[in-house]
């Protein structure tokens, strides 16, 4: 699954120009920020609930810009809490953190 889906943000561009992409772009990536700090910074016992925290709020805006394996993961995790079934906190922490800087890491070269 793709990182980055140039069609998304091509299509975002045209919906509210091209000159404000970068704006929302620095929004998008100073949210990946935060929730890399919190995530690395948080004592794990604070883990289980703060993902499913930005796996929700990840849902939507990473489907708008673009970001589909960090949608998917984050769909997938918010289903799970939905659905009442148990996280493997530790292992989906480490993939969290790793989709959310690979994703930073991405999206910062279409602004730089």
């Amino acid at each position: 699954m793709d990182i980055l889906n140039q069609s998304k943000i091509d299509r975002l561009a045209g919906e509210i120009g091209a000159d404000n992409v970068p704006v929302l772009l620095d929004i998008f990536l100073g949210e990946l920020a935060m929730y890399i700090d919190n995530l690395t910074q948080q004592d794990q016992s604070e883990h289980d609930a703060y993902m499913k925290e930005i796996c929700h709020a990840l849902k939507s805006s990473a489907a708008s810009f673009g970001a589909e394996a960090l949608c998917a993961y984050s769909v997938e995790i918010d289903s799970m809490a939905k659905s009442g079934a148990l996280l493997n906190i530790e292992q989906d922490v480490a993939k969290m953190i790793s989709l959310l800087r690979e994703t930073q890491q991405r999206y910062q070269a279409l602004v730089s």
